[in-house]
This record gives C-alpha cells, structure tokens and sequence, in this order.
C-alpha cells in the first residue's frame, strides 16, 4: 500500500525518548502480526529537549528484550505547525493530551493509550524516565496490554 494512502498514526509523550517510541514498535509489531498494513505509526514528543536523539538505553533495552527494535528511532517533536499531518494522536497522559488540544488536534481524534483498558477509569502510561528499570517494564506491559485494543478501535474507525 501507498505511504499516502495509510492511516497516519502519531504516539505522543514528553519527549519522545520513553514511553512514546516503545508504544510506536509494540503497536507496530502487533499490527504487523494482524497483517494490518494500511498504518503508518510513528512517534513524538511534546518537547524539545531530545529532538534528534536516540530512544531512551532503557527504553531501547527493554524493546531488545522482548524482540523489538528502537535502533533507529530519532526524537522529534509535535508542534501546531505539523499537527495537522496525522488522523489520529495516542497520547501516553492526560498532560500531552491536553497539550495537543492546545495545539489544534482535533479533539475527537486524541485517544489515550490506556482508555480501552477500563473506559471509567483513563489511568495514564506513567513516565519511567526518571525511575528505574522497573518503570520500563511496566510501561511496556501497558502498552502491550493496550495495543490489541487500540488497533480494534481504529479498524473500526477504518
């Protein structure tokens, strides 16, 4: 499938180095095992400070050890003068959802990564950055728990 045909998917955190591009390869890698090609994911952060570099060692760990990649990830950052190049946001808190209205997102197209979880209670992908290994790992059990359920709800929305 066309590049700009796909459905445009953007993971979004703080600062792209964490949670945002670990939730970027498991959901990717869940679709792929779905054979569920017409999506093009990728990731961002809200901020500045990393743009350019590498996913968090951590992070990048703990993808490794559950048969992912983050070697090529780079940091980059949504802005209001690119917001409008994605159908649909997955912020990884309530800040960086609240930041992407305030940036223009549509608000009917900005979902939580963990709202399908339990729709009475929207918990957010706390942010391991300045934890342990732990955190890591607890992040990504939440965004796997999570990915069957996202990409459900955008087949739906196909």
């Amino acid at each position: 499938m066309n590049e700009s045909n796909k459905t445009r998917v953007l993971f979004v955190c703080l600062g792209n180095i964490c949670r945002s591009p670990l939730a970027e390869v498991v959901v990717k890698s869940v679709a792929k095992q779905r054979a569920l090609d017409h999506y093009h994911f990728e990731s961002a952060g809200t901020g500045d400070w990393h743009i350019g570099k590498s996913a968090d060692h951590r992070s990048a760990s703990k993808a490794i050890d559950h048969g992912l990649d983050l070697s090529q990830h780079r940091a980059q950052q949504i802005t209001d003068q690119n917001i409008h190049n994605w159908n649909w946001f997955v912020a990884m808190d309530q800040a960086n959802y609240q930041d992407l209205l305030s940036m223009g997102a549509d608000a009917s197209k900005v979902l939580l990564m963990r709202q399908f979880e339990n729709p009475t209670n929207i918990p957010d992908v706390p942010d391991p950055y300045y934890g342990g290994a732990a955190g890591f790992e607890d992040a990504y059990q939440m965004l796997v728990a999570n990915a069957e359920g996202l990409l459900e709800f955008l087949e739906l929305q196909h």
